[in-house]
């Protein structure tokens, strides 16, 4: 495990390196997601335990056995994370390894489509008139 995520190139080429493609979507196993953030992998089961609700199953979703197979893993329990749900994850994270990290996420994905959120908040303000 890389122990020295800190620029926003690091972050990028670790989401390139570790993304699979599960179930049609593309996601971070909770190993990689741990990783990521720097966490244990304890810890991120942990925060996904104490809030469920924020994790709805286009954010994470639990692999069956062929899955973990398929992918090589082991594991009583192995998540996936759509992008999405690594960005509630990082939100509910308290280090400041991992606070740095999401706010590296959220750079990088703003920034591939800038203006995007604003366009989006726009069209939905312009539908309710």
């Amino acid at each position: 495990m890389d122990k020295n995520i800190t620029t926003l190139l690091a972050v990028e080429t670790y989401i390139q390196e570790h993304t699979r493609e599960i179930r049609g979507e593309k996601a971070l196993t909770d190993t990689d997601v741990a990783g990521l953030y720097q966490i244990s992998l304890e810890e991120l089961h942990k925060t996904v335990g104490r809030n469920k609700k924020r994790f709805p199953a286009d954010f994470m979703f639990l692999l069956n056995e062929e899955e973990k197979k398929k992918l090589s893993l082991t594991g009583k329990k192995v998540y996936a994370f759509t992008q999405m749900g690594i960005f509630m994850l990082g939100g509910q994270l308290k280090s400041d390894i991992a606070r740095k990290t999401n706010m590296q996420l959220i750079e990088l994905f703003v920034g591939m489509m800038p203006g995007k959120v604003f366009e989006i908040l726009s069209d939905v303000q312009n539908q309710d008139k």
